[in-house]
């Protein structure tokens, strides 16, 4: 028997009891859907953090100082620094013809109060940035510039603004772009009672709902040296972080293998994407398994459906022995029946599982919206592969299930067959 005539049989077989093949193929609809929508979830989340991760470049890497436990403090009342992020170290790097770009940075402590003065209205703010390089937020969108640069400049004297801390210095619905250049005042306030303020000029103003001011690394120092009154502060501490983008990402893993070897704590974007993608693996399997439970019920309802089956056509079974069907020709026809059911649950819930996901993604960035979280991207992807892996996985479920009761038909006696009742 060719495979046309025994697909043609098996589908004139199933369409005989619609509702029956109907229920049982809902089982394996339920099933796939589950299993596309979950991992398509997992590939969707994967693919935003890698294009996050690429935009910044594989190649970059950022070393961090190495200290001591929690328990050793310095005379700054924070953990002791056992190697330092010296001036000399990003001196060093910057000479090396594998390295692109070396940007140090310093971290403003969190208890620092700041507030910032314009035009004798004064309100609180709070350092931002600019970082050289942070963990990426994939499904993030960037802050728009309203005015002027987007970072302050690097050689010092501006700061870059929020409109959220316009808004409370009283500079609501205005030309924004009228502030840029004005003289304003970073003020810094001492748990000792004293009161610094740093003249600087707005150079540029974001849009964020938050009131933050950016402030360029020579500002940041001069603020350290002030608030531990510590003319060496770099000395005694150094930075907090250096960022450093190299030619290759070959560079990037010999440099890190460097630092690595003189103590220094190095952070690779590349290890840490594999990381992210090793972890996302274990959350696909996991999230799929769930589907695959909901499949392996759906295949008992398969065989139960496929053994009513052999009952229902035990005479039909026999009468084709008769003629000199080969019991390979009868089990041919009870497999490709089951896998048809398979098949067919693959195709809707393969469909209904991408709808799902398109459903689910806008439902949710317009909660997001709603609560005024400014987050873009696709948390659900069906690829290709994973179309066809669902609908061979579910053909295989259909076809696995029906080698009992096709084993079972195979093997009846045409004697036995042609007298039952």
């Amino acid at each position: 028997m060719k495979l046309r005539d025994a697909l043609k049989t098996a589908l004139s077989n199933l369409t005989r009891h619609k509702a029956r093949t109907a229920l049982t193929t809902v089982g394996v609809v339920v099933g796939i859907l589950t299993i596309v929508t979950m991992v398509s979830l997992g590939v969707g989340v994967q693919r935003e953090m890698t294009a996050a991760y690429r935009s910044i470049g594989l190649e970059a890497l950022t070393l961090y100082p190495v200290t001591e436990e929690a328990s050793e403090y310095d005379l700054f009342g924070q953990a002791k620094r056992t190697k330092l992020l010296t001036t000399e170290l990003v001196a060093g790097l910057q000479a090396r013809d594998d390295v692109v770009e070396v940007l140090p940075f310093l971290q403003l402590p969190y208890g620092m109060e700041m507030t910032v003065r314009l035009d004798g209205q004064e309100a609180q703010a709070r350092p931002w940035g600019p970082r050289p390089v942070t963990i990426p937020e994939p499904f993030a969108t960037p802050s728009r510039t309203l005015a002027g640069v987007e970072d302050p400049p690097v050689e010092g004297g501006g700061v870059v603004v929020s409109d959220g801390l316009l808004k409370q210095l009283g500079y609501e619905g205005e030309d924004l772009s009228s502030l840029v250049g004005r003289d304003v005042e970073v003020v810094l306030h001492a748990p000792r009672g004293e009161i610094q303020a740093f003249p600087l000029q707005i150079a540029g103003i974001t849009e964020r709902q938050q009131q933050t001011a950016a402030l360029a690394l020579p500002d940041r120092q001069a603020m350290l040296q002030w608030w531990y009154n510590d003319p060496d502060y770099l000395v005694h501490r150094g930075y907090d972080e250096v960022f450093v983008r190299t030619r290759s990402l070959n560079d990037a893993v010999k440099i890190v293998d460097w630092l690595s070897i003189q103590g220094y704590e190095v952070e690779s974007l590349k290890t840490m994407l594999d990381m992210v993608n090793r972890a996302m693996i274990i959350l696909q399997t996991m999230l799929g398994s769930v589907g695959a439970l909901a499949l392996l019920v759906a295949s008992i309802g398969i065989a139960n459906t496929m053994i009513m089956a052999v009952y229902e056509r035990t005479k039909e079974i026999g009468i084709l022995k008769a003629v000199g069907a080969a019991p390979g020709q009868i089990r041919g026809l009870f497999v490709v029946e089951a896998a048809l059911i398979g098949l067919l649950g693959g195709i809707l819930g393969t469909g209904l599982g991408w709808l799902l996901g398109k459903g689910l993604n806008w439902l949710i960035l317009e909660i997001l919206r709603w609560q005024n979280v400014p987050m873009q991207g696709t948390f659900f992807v069906v690829s290709w592969w994973l179309v066809l892996a669902a609908l061979a996985f579910a053909t295989l479920v259909g076809l696995l299930a029906g080698l009992y009761p096709a084993a079972r038909a195979a093997h009846l006696p045409p004697l036995d067959a042609l007298h039952y009742e």
